[in-house]
């Protein structure tokens, strides 16, 4: 069980429900920030997603973006250095025993390189967070482990491409 389960409080349809906010972080040489994890109740069901996480009740999405960048790899970012929102997804998955639901708006933040650092991970995040990396964007399609949104290494490609349309993607999942 999550030590943090009063984040996801239980919605009308009965599902434990939350606010997030990602952040899509990009190297000037094209290499993206994606953090590796599992599933505590299932270890070997891995997959990389972005950084970020549940956002606390007095933030909008841009802040709990920030936030979430600070708490999880120390990078100090401005909210107005944030692109977007990018994407929202409106996604359930099964996670820690039980199906959930995670509303999640993602922006994009261009930077230098820099090395993680993870001292404020939370209990639940050391559970289940393996590894942090910086992989090259022309690559993520090959990796073997699952990427989540699925569609994260096409749409990072037309970005790299074509610059963002300034289109927010709706993911339903």
């Amino acid at each position: 069980m999550l030590q943090a389960e009063n984040e996801w409080p239980i919605a009308p349809d009965g599902l434990p429900t939350r606010d997030a906010a990602r952040v899509i972080v990009i190297s000037a040489d094209h290499h993206v920030l994606l953090v590796k994890g599992h599933d505590f109740s299932e270890p070997n069901r891995q997959w990389w997603f972005t950084i970020g996480g549940g956002r606390e009740k007095s933030e909008d999405a841009r802040e709990g973006a920030r936030r979430e960048l600070w708490e999880e790899t120390g990078y100090d970012a401005s909210t107005s250095d944030f692109i977007g929102p990018v994407i929202y997804r409106d996604s359930i998955f099964r996670f820690a025993d039980r199906d959930r639901r995670q509303r999640e708006h993602f922006f994009l933040l261009y930077t230098s390189r820099f090395e993680p650092a993870n001292a404020a991970w939370t209990a639940d995040e050391q559970r289940v967070l393996d590894e942090m990396r910086w992989l090259p964007i022309s690559q993520l399609a090959q990796l073997k482990t699952p990427i989540y949104p699925a569609q994260l290494p096409s749409l990072l490609n037309r970005w790299m491409a074509d610059g963002w349309d300034g289109k927010c993607v709706t993911i339903a999942v």
